[in-house]
């Protein structure tokens, strides 16, 4: 929820910048242009890869895990 409300309200007041007209807020529109996208690309990374990959390395962690575990067995007479 922090991370939405972050960016929800950086965005948020950035926006009226993006619809500036005087000669000043030129030089400005490029930089409130890139934040903005930078933000909303930034949070869907955040909410959606971030944990994906965490639940992958848990995956791996447990698969590889398994085998260490596997591995450390007496042998079996007979072999």
């Amino acid at each position: 929820r922090a991370v939405i409300l972050t960016s929800a309200t950086t965005m948020g007041g950035l926006t009226p910048l993006l619809f500036e007209r005087s000669l000043q807020a030129q030089f400005l529109i490029p930089m409130a242009v890139t934040l903005v996208f930078g933000l909303m690309v930034t949070t869907l990374l955040v909410l959606f890869v971030v944990p994906a990959l965490i639940r992958v390395q848990g995956d791996f962690g447990r698969m590889f895990g398994r085998r260490r575990a596997a591995g450390n067995l007496p042998a079996v007479a007979g072999d």
